[in-house]
Order: C-alpha cells, then structure tokens, then sequence
C-alpha cells in the first residue's frame, strides 16, 4: 500500500519550506558546490560545523573532546585525515543523478553506509550516525534522500512495508534503517512518476518535512538520535 500525494499537496509542501528554510539549503547547497572536497581543513570545518548544526544532526554529542578540544575541531580533523576515502565516496555519488534507478538508489545506500561506517571512527559513543552522513551526503550530492527520524515516521505512513517490493537487497556496507527508509522512498518516488507527478528527491523531501512539522517539529529540531 503506498499513499501518493497530491499535485497541491506537493506544491503547498514545497512552498511552505521554500519560504523560509530554501535559501538555508541554498547557502548550504552553493558553499559544497564551491568546495566540494576535504584537502582543505578551513572549509572542511565550516562544511561539518553548518550542516551538523543548521539541520540539527548531533553529531557533535556522539564526540567526547578532550580538555580544551572542540567537538567540531575534532570531527573536522577526523574527516580531513580520510579525506580521501571520504572523496572517494563523493566522487562516486556524483556519477549519480535523476531520474533515480534502482541501481543508483543501491549504490546511494552503499556509499552512505561507507561513510556512516567511516565516521563511527570519531564517535565515542560508537552510533551509527546514519542521519547525519545522509545530510552532509545531500549537499554534496542532492540525489541522496535526507533522513532522520521523523521524515523515517513519516515515510512509514505512506508505504507500507513489503520486503516482496524491495527492488534490491541491503548491499553489505549498508546501514539497515537508512535502507528501509530508501525503499520505501523510492517506492514512493516510482509511483508518483508513473502517474505523471514531477517528482524530485527534493520535493519529495519536503514533502516528508511538511509531514514531520505537522507533528509540531520544523528543520532546525530535527534531532535524530536513532538508537543502535
């Protein structure tokens, strides 16, 4: 069963978050655009620091400094030194566009489950962060769906789950959740294109915000503390 949304039910979703929160995501979209590697420390901070804190994904609290450290200097430091895995990763995400595919919506669930894997080096708590990776994924590569766990309750609303439609397996570096979330939003995704709905990763998003805010929350409290 898979709930579709309407035309104006789409437009009024996008232009509810376009009002305010669209020029946050375009700052965010330009400043990866124009700095879309980590061989630069400087740049490296500010990419993590805004997208961690803008869009609330905690990541900064699964990091334990030592005195005089900060959270963000440490990630940053972290991120710089695999800088080239971490590109590796993105590089590969930028072959990826739309009109999604099921290959390429695997592939995007591989990749974030790498860097999610990746980034469990710096945590001390020993979290996947898996919204935080598909955010900072999102602004580098915006064919990556945005996840926390109020868009993964909304979403579960829309599409119930079937694993017989599941149109490809979790790929072995996969974080399981985020890969729930994926089939389900591609299926959803699928349906609106074959009834002619102009669906985009971005729209879809919203859509799913919208939904969340009805349940009282908006983007900069979107906490995502999923346990495991």
């Amino acid at each position: 069963m898979i709930t579709l949304p309407s035309v104006d039910e789409l437009a009024q979703s996008s232009a509810d978050f376009d009002r305010i929160w669209g020029g946050v995501d375009e700052v965010l979209y330009a400043l990866c655009r124009q700095h879309p590697r980590h061989d630069d420390l400087r740049t490296t901070a500010a990419k993590l620091a805004l997208i961690n804190r803008v869009y609330a994904a905690g990541l900064e609290r699964r990091v334990s400094p030592r005195a005089g450290e900060q959270a963000i200097a440490v990630i940053a430091e972290y991120v710089y030194r695999r800088r080239a895995d971490v590109d590796e990763i993105l590089g590969e995400l930028s072959a990826l566009s739309e009109p999604l595919s099921v290959s390429g919506v695997s592939r995007i669930v591989d990749l974030h489950g790498r860097f999610t894997r990746l980034l469990v080096g710096v945590t001390t708590d020993g979290k996947a962060p898996r919204s935080f990776a598909a955010k900072y994924l999102h602004f580098h590569a915006p064919v990556v769906p945005l996840y926390d766990s109020y868009v993964a309750a909304a979403i579960v609303k829309r599409v119930r789950w079937d694993p017989r439609a599941a149109p490809f397996p979790c790929p072995p570096a996969g974080d399981g959740e985020y890969y729930n979330f994926c089939v389900r939003f591609w299926r959803v995704y699928v349906a609106c294109r074959r009834q002619g709905l102009d669906v985009t990763v971005k729209s879809l998003d919203t859509l799913l915000w919208a939904a969340s805010t009805a349940d009282k929350y908006n983007v900069g409290d979107r906490e995502n503390e999923e346990p495991g």
